[in-house]
């Protein structure tokens, strides 16, 4: 009997012990109820925060994707034109080099006509120049000819003049012989005309000397015969009529 107060106030002591801890867990739970609310809600935040901020990189990565997109499709365009106008330069330089080749083809024609031309004048001027040569060769050879002539006709002009007087004493004789023995009838006829004429011209072809060259010995004795025979044959004539 005197242990159940004791074994009553354990048990009264053990259930306030119990109870104050039921209450105080259930305070701390109360509690951690309250700080789980409260960083639920913080977290809540945050993850709000973060999802804007996830949804302003996203619509900034997007923004930068379009204009990544953007920028390429412009780097493209650029491209194309870069081998439009790369094509076109091409092109450009090809008929460029085309037409100056061209050009230069027909240069080349043109200086080969010209050439040909020319060689055709060279070779003409070498044939003139070949024919030249031999007109001078001839000229030449006529000069030498001329010059043996001259030679010629200056040594007959020295014989004519060392003749000269030769001859003027035959002529004398010779018009003295026709004066003397000749008949009377006879001197009626023109002396000059039968014979005294050509050799008085022969004479005075002797006494010039440009044409003292062209008198020979054949002229000489056609004229001391046709002298001597002209005025016989003049007297026979006028006898017979």
């Amino acid at each position: 009997m005197i242990l159940l107060p004791s074994i009553f106030s354990f048990f009264f002591f053990l259930f306030f012990f119990f109870f104050f801890l039921s209450l105080t867990s259930q305070d701390e739970q109360s509690n951690n109820h309250n700080l789980l609310i409260l960083e639920l809600r913080d977290s809540k935040l945050k993850i709000s925060r973060l999802e804007s901020v996830l949804e302003e990189r996203i619509q900034n990565l997007n923004a930068k994707t379009l204009s990544v997109k953007e920028h390429g499709k412009s780097l493209e365009d650029m491209a194309n034109k870069s081998t439009y106008l790369q094509s076109a330069l091409f092109d450009l330089k090809l008929n460029a080099l085309e037409e100056e080749v061209h050009g230069l083809w027909a240069v080349s024609r043109k200086n080969n006509f010209d050439l040909h031309v020319l060689e055709l004048k060279a070779q003409d001027a070498e044939d003139r120049l070949e024919a030249m040569a031999e007109v001078v060769t001839e000229q030449w050879v006529q000069i030498q000819h001329l010059e043996q002539a001259l030679q010629i006709a200056k040594m007959r002009a020295l014989q004519a003049q060392k003749q000269r007087n030769m001859r003027c004493t035959f002529l004398k004789f010779i018009d003295g012989i026709s004066g003397r023995h000749l008949p009377k009838p006879f001197k009626a006829l023109d002396s000059y005309s039968l014979g005294k004429g050509p050799i008085i011209r022969y004479y005075e072809m002797q006494r010039n000397e440009l044409t003292a060259a062209f008198v020979n010995d054949e002229l000489v004795f056609f004229l001391a015969s046709a002298f001597i025979t002209f005025p016989i044959l003049g007297s026979w004539m006028l006898l017979l009529t």
